[in-house]
């Protein structure tokens, strides 16, 4: 048997490992990306997106998601708010744009993180047109562009369609003029007209020369609202209390309703009355060191025309003492307090949550 030279074999062993390793550095060199040369629209947009026609903005970030969001935010900032507000639309406005009623931006093209960090209502007729990444720093490069000629066509629609539903909602109204059917309708035509008014100054951003054609499909929003709070003032709301010994609570509800722009009053043949009743229960602490005073609120406003029952309240809380009567009266405070604060805002909210 012919003996191996062990030496020879450890020396193309090595050999050959060395070989496999080059020759893997070597595959990996010419993986890696190339450099290439900076588009022009990096430092010079206008020179690929002519101003006459277009809106640019170029964002930058680490990653190529953050840039799109950073330059749609800039581009966006062109009309007055690039960060999405937190408020959301009232469910009588969605209901109306899903209906049709009123015009939908509906901008689907972009990703969720775009929807959650930008107001999409200001990205209509925008698009991201190109990315870039620089291979030596590795940022990343995002161009939004806004199309001037399809943006003003698009505002242009939504402004003519808005119109419209504004003749739809008011001729709506029936034949009780003071009513709160009515006065939800002019606060329905204020709420589109300002959508109107928002579009109007957009394409004035955009166009100016299509300003002057477009104002007659844009009546005044502050018209409108005056027109509702004069609806208010001759709509008579009747309160009646139960368990309110010293009318602390129909003196609350009373404030409330003035503060709504409506007129309280305790006549009991108007169409509207609003209907309360109020509950106090003790409970004491289990060390019996202090006394709780639970207390409940719940309204609801009877409309003697439709039979209906409207404009759902309630309020509940607890406070607490040593002694019950103070720990009631400190509830009676509370329970006073927040009726003059929320009542208002909840009867504008059930107004704004009926669909039209």
């Amino acid at each position: 048997m012919r003996k191996v030279n062990f030496v020879f074999v450890k020396a193309a062993i090595c050999l050959s490992l060395a070989l496999c390793s080059a020759s893997a550095f070597a595959a990996k060199k010419e993986k890696a990306p190339k450099a290439t040369k900076m588009p022009d629209w990096v430092n010079q947009p206008s020179s690929v997106y002519p101003n006459a026609s277009f809106i640019t903005y170029v964002g930058s970030a680490a990653d190529r998601g953050a840039s799109e969001v950073n330059a749609l935010q800039g581009l966006a900032a062109i009309f007055g708010q690039s960060v999405k507000s937190e408020s959301t639309a009232n469910s009588r406005m969605v209901q109306a744009k899903a209906d049709g009623l009123v015009a939908n931006s509906n901008v689907q093209t972009f990703s969720q993180e775009v929807k959650r960090k930008v107001d999409v209502d200001n990205l209509i007729g925008v698009e991201t047109k190109e990315f870039w990444q620089d291979a030596s720093s590795g940022t990343w490069y995002a161009i939004a562009v806004l199309d001037k000629s399809k943006a003003a066509d698009i505002y242009t629609n939504m402004i003519k369609k808005n119109a419209g539903a504004i003749d739809t909602v008011l001729k709506g109204i029936g034949s009780d003029k003071n009513s709160l059917d009515a006065f939800g309708s002019y606060d329905f035509a204020e709420e589109i007209a300002l959508e109107n008014e928002k579009n109007l100054n957009k394409i004035s951003v955009i166009n100016y020369d299509l300003v002057s054609g477009l104002k007659s499909y844009c009546p005044s929003s502050k018209n409108f609202h005056a027109k509702k709070m004069e609806i208010a003032k001759n709509i008579p709301i009747n309160i009646q209390t139960a368990n309110d010994e010293h009318g602390r609570y129909k003196e609350a509800f009373s404030k409330a309703i003035a503060d709504a722009g409506f007129k309280a009053t305790f006549d009991d043949s108007v169409r509207y009355t609003l209907i309360a009743k109020f509950e106090f229960e003790r409970s004491d602490t289990t060390d019996k060191k202090t006394v709780r005073c639970r207390y409940n609120c719940e309204s609801y406003i009877l409309d003697a025309t439709t039979g209906h029952q409207i404009v759902p309240f309630a309020i509940k809380g607890r406070e607490s003492h040593v002694d019950y009567a103070e720990a009631q009266h400190k509830a009676e405070t509370a329970l006073v307090g927040k009726i003059q604060k929320e009542f208002s805002e909840a009867l504008y909210n059930y107004i704004r949550s009926a669909a039209e």
